[in-house]
């Protein structure tokens, strides 16, 4: 890229042009971050990986009712489809949190700020970039899936699908997410390190609130964990609202059921989720520079 002095960058970020060339720069940042994940293996592996797991689990759910002999199957792809939007934004949300930070351990970051970019384009380029790789691994998965459901003779709810095509603005806010985690690191394994407390964070608290409620009531430490049942559950009513993975599963709940309303509702939020996030990522990246 053409080095170009300080004096160049702040005319450019006067100038009342000044999102539409924020704009280019994202696009030409995104197309640079799509060619690199296309041409990389994890890219191939998460696209397989969603659609495997959902085969799994589909032959699992028919061996059970076979088995079992109830010769019923409620909603036999809600989970598939969880299975596969929620690998896909976790493959994404881990490739944000890299996104920045190792560019910034390599040198590479402090070499495109010679351009005239700024924090907005670039933040805006790996979010664009994301939200088109989660659509590219839904384009993948959703023949496979139709698939699974004509060779299973299953039916695949047209409705499910549009909860497919409204999912991205999910995948946005998680990307941002990610992103937020790789400015604000120190390093690589920093942000890994951030990323994978958060994932932590939001499977142990579900989970442990459904372990707080199977303590019997006339157990002997009943009482005793009534505040902390009341406290994680305010956490789980709390991040199912603000977790990316969380919206992705109630928004696909809320295609299903038909209910428009709440659709909506949840699309706002990760729209709002998307934008807070991104402006943090934007204020970690001036904050801490683009050198580690």
């Amino acid at each position: 890229m053409m080095q170009i002095s300080t004096s160049m960058i702040g005319k450019l970020r006067s100038s009342p042009a000044v999102w539409a060339l924020r704009w280019r720069v994202a696009c030409e940042i995104a197309r640079q971050e799509l060619r690199d994940a296309l041409y990389s293996w994890s890219f191939y592996l998460t696209a397989a990986l969603g659609p495997l797991l959902s085969a799994l689990f589909v032959y699992n759910s028919l061996n059970f009712v076979a088995n079992s002999g109830l010769q019923i199957l409620a909603r036999p792809f809600f989970v598939p489809v969880l299975l596969t939007t929620t690998v896909a934004a976790l493959y994404l949300t881990a490739w944000a949190a890299l996104a920045i930070a190792r560019p910034r351990d390599q040198g590479a970051l402090r070499v495109l700020f010679f351009a005239p970019v700024d924090e907005y384009g670039v933040i805006i380029g790996h979010i664009l970039a994301g939200t088109i790789l989660y659509a590219a691994l839904l384009l993948v998965a959703a023949p496979l899936l139709a698939l699974l459901a004509l060779l299973t003779n299953l039916p695949l709810p047209p409705l499910l699908l549009l909860g497919m095509v409204f999912s991205p603005m999910y995948a946005a806010a998680a990307v941002a997410l990610g992103l937020w985690i790789s400015t604000v690191a120190g390093s690589s394994r920093s942000a890994m390190f951030f990323f994978g407390a958060i994932l932590l964070a939001t499977l142990v608290i579900p989970i442990g609130y459904t372990a707080l409620l199977s303590v019997p009531a006339t157990g002997r430490y009943y009482d005793a964990l009534l505040f902390l049942r009341g406290l994680v559950r305010t956490l789980r009513d709390l991040l199912s609202w603000i977790s990316p993975y969380a919206l992705i599963s109630s928004g696909l709940d809320a295609a299903l059921r038909a209910d428009w309303g709440d659709l909506l509702q949840r699309l706002a939020v990760g729209a709002a989720s998307c934008v807070g996030w991104g402006l943090l990522a934007i204020w970690g990246l001036k904050r801490n520079g683009v050198l580690s």
